[in-house]
């Protein structure tokens, strides 16, 4: 991207000039102070391990990443795994499993680290909007961006993002757009009157870019920096034109480079989040409930920044929504009145605006008008929303302590406040310590997301599959039982859901004959559940009875039409718990399993399913071309071609795998093959 010259130039810029200052002395003590906190508070999360809320689908059962090749890079640059685009954060995944492998400890060192980072230059950033906000000396404005710093990177709300590995996405995208920020107040303040440094600009602009493709929810950044032109640095009012003023248009304009990066990227999202049918769809929540929940979610967060315990995973979005109940009307009225309160009290009090919409801005593209998902709100998108609430909070303690050593407030008002915001730091950090624990594993995190909401029973879902994972099959089986019995009758899907839990839980004991009735009982709920057939073939297959396996596999074909990605993901799953000893049958499951995959499209997991049938069955020709066909359609023609010739090594002439294997070598340019008795035979 243009200007990724001018990165290495970052550093050196926060060394010299007006704007930032001199990094030295006593001045060098407060980011570096800030810096080891940071760390030292952050530092437990080394212990924590994978959790099965993402991070098993893609890290744990993911291998595209696993590398630096250009296999991996491919991947990483052609994928949009969940429906997000983040090549860059697949990049720090693909570094990580170079350093360290899959073991946990090391993913979450990388997050740490570049948290640690982030609450460095969170201090830069803060200490120069500071400095044209308010009138103070170099102490004081030290002191406020410092306490700006800490309150942001120890708030509890920042531990989703930094000790849930998939999340890193999150920590790599507040880096990129801290850096961006720091080059932008850079470029305006070694530009000329009236312009931006080029080199700066630009800077900023790639940075953006960086920013962007490690996670799209940035999109609002352009629109933050035009809101910081107008205050505090007060671009819009310096160097007036003909027309009689710098106006907020020419500025505008000045963005437009950010916009197009921005408007590239949200169209890829918004577009991969319509084919994968992950948005939710306007008529489960119509444009009323979405504001209801929009609002909902603007005073949660509020509330959540000034009093951040309990804390959760996840925060259930409960159906009926009743935008006129006191739950909604109440946060609706809140947002309006700030809003109007923030626009009439401008002139007196402009930071307040500026920040009010720069937090309504940043949290535009996940406060629930795109809803996707079970949540109504999460903690991880708060990561860079809430950053003007304690840059505020900062210029309070540099304000106060300014007054209080002019006479305009008491010696004593001054300390008190500063006390003040050094409690809550430290509070705030024993919070964060505390939260950290409960991410230590999916067990922990999900025992603790239910006690929360235990009117929810998505948090006992993943808890009866971390207990499933950890070898309590009975405490799984309990809590599914317990989620089954309120479920009403007028909710046979749900039933059918909660069977089909309890039939895995069965099947992962060694229990088949208990896995059999509940996967039938899911399909007398409902008879066309796909995931519920397949399951009831594998535990069928288990018990010896090939035939009805076969018939139930059959039958699942033919709704195959009906499954989304992660059902079709989750069906994957099936193959790893028939036992080992039948390895021919769990061969002809994956690969029964990989041509209805291909029939979906899914030729990555069709793939993978290939690649288990031709080690379970090497002998068998028609896994070995299944696999070339998924390889081909892929487009690595050389690694079909080698698939293809194995399966004409087992079973010499067969038509198909001939034809294939020509059609492969015409592909790249080779001699066609004449291997296992395909001379002659017609191409």
């Amino acid at each position: 991207m243009p200007g990724l010259a001018d990165v290495g130039g970052l550093t050196r810029g926060l060394r010299r000039g007006s704007g930032f200052g001199p990094i030295g002395g006593p001045r060098a003590i407060a980011p570096a102070l800030v810096g080891l906190v940071t760390l030292l508070v952050f530092l437990p999360a080394l212990g924590n391990q994978f959790v099965n809320w993402d991070d098993d689908v893609n890290l744990v059962s993911n291998p595209h990443f696993r590398g630096l090749g250009w296999v991996e890079l491919r991947w990483m640059f052609g994928n949009t795994l969940g429906g997000h685009y983040i090549p860059v954060t697949w990049l720090s995944f693909g570094l990580d499993y170079v350093l360290w492998g899959m073991r946990p400890a090391g993913y979450h060192a990388t997050s740490v680290v570049l948290h640690t980072a982030n609450a460095i230059l969170f201090y830069f950033v803060a200490r120069r909007l500071l400095r044209s906000a308010v009138q103070a000396g170099e102490r004081e404005l030290t002191v406020g961006a410092a306490g700006a710093a800490l309150l942001f990177s120890l708030h509890p709300l920042r531990v989703e993002s930094v000790a849930w590995a998939t999340e890193r996405r999150d920590v790599l995208m507040g880096f990129f757009a801290l850096l961006c920020v720091t080059a932008y107040l850079r470029a305006a303040d070694r530009g000329r009157p009236g312009a931006l440094h080029r080199g700066w600009y630009w800077t900023a602009v790639g940075l953006f870019g960086f920013a962007l493709l490690s996670k799209s929810v940035v999109v609002g950044l352009p629109v933050v920096l035009l809101l910081l032109d107008v205050y505090p640095l007060r671009r819009s009012a310096t160097e007036p034109d003909k027309a009689g003023g710098r106006t907020l248009f020419r500025l505008a304009l000045e963005k437009i480079p950010f916009a197009l990066l921005a408007a590239a990227v949200a169209a890829v999202t918004l577009t991969v989040g319509a084919g994968d049918r992950l948005m939710t769809s306007i008529e489960t929540l119509g444009v009323v409930q979405r504001l209801a929940i929009s609002a909902y979610a603007l005073t949660f967060y509020l509330w959540k920044t000034v009093a951040p315990w309990p804390l959760s995973p996840l925060y259930t979005l409960f159906h009926p929504i009743v935008p006129w109940s006191a739950t909604y009307l109440v946060p609706a009225a809140v947002v309006v009145v700030v809003t109007l309160a923030a626009m009439l009290g401008y002139r007196r009090w402009p930071a307040g605006l500026i920040a009010w919409a720069s937090y309504l801005v940043l949290l535009a593209p996940v406060v629930g008008i795109l809803h996707n998902g079970a949540q109504i709100a999460a903690d991880r998108y708060t990561y860079l929303a809430c950053a003007p609430w304690v840059i505020l909070g900062g210029a309070g303690v540099a304000w106060s302590r300014h007054a209080a050593l002019n006479g305009r407030l008491s010696p004593s008002i001054g300390t008190a406040v500063t006390g003040a915001a050094a409690i809550i730091i430290v509070a705030f950090a024993g919070l964060t310590v505390r939260q950290l624990a409960v991410w230590r594993d999916s067990v922990t995190l999900w025992t603790h997301a239910a006690s929360i909401e235990p009117a929810s029973d998505i948090p006992v879902f993943y808890l009866g599959w971390a207990l499933t994972d950890a070898g309590r099959f009975d405490e799984a089986k309990a809590h599914f039982e317990r989620a089954l019995r309120r479920v009403p009758d007028n909710l046979p899907d749900l039933k059918a859901q909660l069977d089909l839990h309890m039939g895995i839980v069965e099947q992962r004991a060694g229990r088949p004959g208990g896995a059999e009735q509940y996967f039938r009982d899911a399909l007398v709920q409902d008879p066309t559940h796909a995931v519920a057939l397949i399951r009831l073939g594998t535990v069928l297959l288990q018990q010896g009875r090939a035939a009805e396996a076969e018939a139930a596999w059959t039958r699942a074909a033919e709704v195959d039409a009906r499954w989304n990605r992660y059902q079709l993901w989750e069906l994957g799953q099936a193959i790893e718990h028939v036992p080992t000893a039948r390895a021919s049958a769990r061969g002809r499951l994956a690969l029964a399993l990989g041509v209805l995959l291909q029939r979906h499209g899914e030729l990555e997991l069709a793939e993978e399913q290939y690649l288990l049938a031709t080690a379970l069955l090497p002998d068998n020709a028609v896994a070995w071309n299944n696999l070339g066909v998924a390889r081909a359609l892929r487009g690595s023609m050389k690694q079909a071609l080698d698939a293809f010739v194995r399966a004409l090594q087992v079973k010499p002439g067969d038509a198909q795998a001939c034809h294939n294997a020509r059609q492969a070598a015409s592909e790249l340019g080779a001699a066609p093959q004449e291997l296992g008795g395909c001379r002659g035979q017609a191409g």
